[in-house]
């Protein structure tokens, strides 16, 4: 009887490590991919700016879509797509905003929200980030430029 006791308080000691390592693990494990894709998106957005930088410097304004970048030779179709999000793309606008001087300036906004490049990773962490940056006023992912202000195309990582 003594034995069986033993055996179940060793087995219920290490079921308890093991559950202990995995709530601290799972986080750890997440902002690690988290990183790694981040790494990824952000290439591709760097891309995208210095695409629509040209394009701009050439027209005079903003691709309003990825279809006039890819058109123009400015841009491959594939860079459209967020990586880790099973083909979705980017968001991608332009607009006109007139300055306090009167004149007109062109801003553009290109971005991933966290739910498209972290896809497949944990929801639960995903949609923390999310309310997180809602809550903050700030873009739920990683884009650049802005089309409320001209930030001159920097990143919300820069």
């Amino acid at each position: 009887m003594h034995i069986k006791t033993n055996h179940l308080l060793t087995f219920a000691i290490l079921l308890l490590a093991v559950i202990a390592y995995l709530s601290v693990s799972r986080p750890l494990r997440f902002e690690d991919q988290r990183k790694e894709r981040e790494q990824v998106v952000k290439v591709r957005l760097l891309t995208i700016r210095n695409a629509a930088e040209h394009y701009r410097a050439d027209s005079g304004h903003y691709a309003n879509s990825f279809d006039q970048l890819v058109n123009a030779h400015y841009l491959t179709d594939s860079l459209r797509f967020v990586p880790y999000s099973d083909g979705e793309p980017f968001h991608l606008a332009a607009a006109i905003q007139t300055t306090m001087l009167g004149e007109d300036e062109p801003l553009m906004e290109c971005g991933a929200e966290y739910s498209q490049y972290l896809k497949g990773l944990a929801e639960d962490e995903v949609s923390r980030l999310t309310e997180q940056a809602v809550e903050r006023g700030a873009y739920p992912g990683l884009c650049i430029g802005s089309l409320t202000e001209n930030n001159h195309n920097a990143g919300n990582w820069e």
